[in-house]
């Protein structure tokens, strides 16, 4: 057996109908629950440094988004058989069990007699006939949940716009971070420089690096305090300290004052301009190019000028490079007494030394350029995260 079409139909009207008024009762429903977990995430946010307000109300938005969404689903997507549906409109519309009777019925599970089944049938027919779904069960929303919708509302507009001590937290987090990230890729651009900078041994490169890498990747974590990236960055700042050479700075000023002595002459212009400009290497070339056994003959003039250079250029390092003031005061005496052969030794060791001390400014002014780098960014740091 099998229930009557008009019947089926008309329960199926029916409960289109009623998954209609549903969607407005649960639907306003979800949402109110959407916005009650969104309230009590901000009043958790005044206790703990969560979120921003924008992001609570946006996140408190989504939920209640969300919580609509999972109430109409329910609604449409939860099957309801015909004696389901039966029982529910019987009671709803005062059918007195005449549905759900002629639906057993026609299902087989309740036995009648075919008179009665048909007689039954027709009353439940009729029945239903009379009833007028839209006055018996009007689409309109649940006043308790839009007043309950309406209330959550206004709580969660009052949370979000009274001040949040936590804001300041997480405005902090949000500085220091951006402190930390600022500093990781200044630091990965010294490390880059260290790399391929001059004057460093291969175990001053490798300190240097290491420090270096050590520090990025305990800034990396991501999760490291202000404390913690402060404590880094000194760290980092110690073990680069110990590769100072204070009397580089010396040594730096002495090259300088001889390069003015020694740019008056066209002789050795070439090696005052690539020392006026750091280019100690190549100053070093330059001067042992006078040391050098194929090099380019002077007049006995010429040797006389240059051993003035050197000896002023000797005279300006006296005190800071003494060793390579000495060199270059021996040229030029052999210079003088004409003894060329010794001069060119001289002049060949002079360019040795005056290659040694580039290498020596070179390497304090690596040294001290990542040490600004960590103290500028440990004081960064610092001041983002208060301490």
């Amino acid at each position: 057996m099998t229930v009557d079409r008009q019947l089926r139909q008309t329960l199926r009207r029916w409960g289109l109908h009623l998954r209609l008024a549903e969607s407005l009762t649960w639907g306003p429903w979800g949402a109110a629950a959407g916005l009650g977990l969104g309230l009590l995430l901000a009043l958790a946010a005044r206790l703990w440094p969560l979120l921003m307000v924008r992001q609570l109300a946006g996140l408190a938005g989504l939920l209640a988004l969300a919580g609509t969404t999972l109430g109409l689903v329910v609604v449409w997507l939860c099957p309801r058989s015909l004696s389901s549906s039966a029982r529910i409109f019987d009671r709803r519309f005062g059918l007195a069990e005449r549905l759900v009777t002629a639906v057993e019925v026609g299902a087989g599970r309740l036995r009648a007699t075919p008179g009665m089944s048909t007689a039954q049938l027709a009353d439940t027919l009729q029945s239903a006939a009379r009833v007028v779904p839209q006055a018996m069960l009007p689409l309109r929303a649940s006043r308790r949940a839009l007043l309950s919708f309406g209330v959550l509302a206004i709580a969660l507009t009052l949370s979000l716009w009274l001040p949040n001590p936590q804001e300041d937290v997480l405005l902090q987090r949000a500085a220091v971070r951006a402190a930390i990230e600022e500093q990781i890729e200044e630091l990965e651009v010294v490390r880059e420089e260290v790399a391929e900078a001059d004057g460093l041994t291969e175990a001053e490169r490798e300190i240097l690096l290491q420090a270096l890498e050590e520090v990025i990747a305990a800034l990396d974590e991501g999760r490291a305090t202000p404390e913690e990236a402060v404590a880094a960055l000194s760290e980092a700042e110690q073990t680069l300290a110990e590769l100072q050479d204070p009397g580089a700075s010396t040594v730096q000023a002495g090259l300088e004052s001889a390069a003015e002595g020694m740019a008056d002459s066209e002789l050795t212009r070439d090696i005052a301009e690539a020392l006026a400009n750091g280019d100690y290497q190549v100053a070093a070339q330059a001067l042992a190019a006078y040391g050098s056994e194929d090099g380019e003959s002077l007049t006995r003039e010429e040797e006389l000028e240059l051993a003035r250079e050197l000896a002023e250029a000797a005279e300006a390092l006296a005190e800071s490079d003494p060793d390579l003031a000495e060199q270059l005061a021996q040229a030029a005496e052999a210079i003088e007494r004409g003894d060329i052969g010794e001069a060119r030794e001289a002049i060949r060791e002079a360019a040795r030394r005056m290659g040694e001390a580039g290498e020596r400014v070179d390497r304090q002014e690596t040294v001290e350029s990542a040490l600004a780098e960590l103290q500028e960014g440990r004081e960064q740091v610092a001041q983002a995260g208060g301490t």
